[in-house]
């Protein structure tokens, strides 16, 4: 594995766990409950880290089309979706697009990684390399959201366990 992808694949390995520890022993209702008009839900923002993370495999040379970003695209908002998928199909995406992320991660070389973006993420380095750290921090971002609506729906605090 490329040294300089080597501390993102560990994060990425921990996030992939994170995920799937924030939404054990959720149910459905609890994963679409809302603290307020103005919060999304559980199912919300997990359906969002899958669809970022086909962004993250698109980036890094996979063709992974997210099951969920149509439904994203066409909402405005929270309320404008209206058929939810559950929580089983969103953690079977995210275990998929997952599986193909490390193994893809283990053969990114160092051309792979200096490619300039065509678009910017909000980080100074404009590579892949820059998007990848983003994007996985990206996932850091919304796991906390995801481990505080956990603990609010009365469930006991995310772990770090292994699945």
């Amino acid at each position: 594995m490329n040294e300089r992808v080597a501390p993102l694949y560990e994060i990425l390995k921990l996030n992939s766990r994170l995920f799937l520890n924030c939404l054990d022993g959720m149910s459905e209702d609890q994963a679409r409950w809302r603290p307020n008009a103005d919060t999304n839900n559980a199912t919300f923002i997990a359906m969002h880290m899958v669809d970022a993370r086909c962004r993250l495999a698109a980036l890094v040379g996979l063709k992974v089309e997210s099951p969920f970003g149509a439904a994203l695209k066409a909402a405005k908002t929270i309320d404008d979706i209206k058929a939810w998928p559950r929580l089983e199909e969103v953690c079977g995406a995210w275990k998929a697009v997952t599986g193909e992320l490390r193994e893809r991660f283990k053969q990114i070389g160092p051309d792979d990684l200096a490619k300039v973006m065509p678009s910017k993420y909000p980080t100074d380095d404009p590579t892949v390399l820059g998007a990848v750290a983003f994007l996985l921090h990206h996932d850091t971002y919304h796991l906390g959201m995801l481990s505080l609506l956990r603990k609010q729906v009365g469930l006991p605090a995310m772990t770090y366990r292994e699945p």
